[in-house]
């Protein structure tokens, strides 16, 4: 069980969990958050973007190859080009795409460590298709708990 932190707000936890843990944004606490995010708004993603998290799922159970998330990065950045030509951050097909890219990149490039940043644009984009702050923030605290 987590304790409550002194402030709830997304983020002051955020500064903890980088300030107390400096996670990588590829590790399996920041994986099992973004996935979880995503979920929220399954229900709003386009078929390619149920098909990333498949794929994200089967990489990271081991059944399949590092070059499997190389190429769904690149259809998810190609079905943008296609089908939302002018990225408006308030399309909520656009937003829910570049949520997805985030843990594909964190998976392809799994070292860097700004988890701040990694973070706070990947919920701009959730949130831009459906907001889900408050479980995004207990998704923060089940998944960092050893960081607040």
């Amino acid at each position: 069980m987590t304790t409550a932190h002194p402030n709830n707000d997304i983020g002051f936890l955020l500064n903890d969990i980088e300030e107390k843990c400096n996670p990588r944004i590829g590790d399996e606490e920041c994986h099992r958050f973004s996935m979880d995010c995503l979920a929220l708004i399954r229900h709003r993603l386009p078929a390619i973007g149920v098909e990333a998290m498949r794929v994200l799922d089967e990489y990271k159970a081991g059944h399949a190859e590092r070059d499997v998330l190389d190429k769904m990065y690149i259809k998810c950045w190609q079905y943008l080009r296609e089908n939302c030509p002018e990225q408006k951050l308030s399309d909520p097909k656009f937003s829910s795409i570049r949520a997805v890219l985030f843990p594909l990149d964190a998976q392809r490039n799994p070292e860097p460590r700004d988890i701040l940043n990694h973070v706070v644009l990947f919920l701009q984009f959730i949130n831009n298709v459906e907001p889900h702050m408050d479980s995004e923030r207990e998704l923060l605290k089940k998944y960092f708990y050893k960081c607040l």
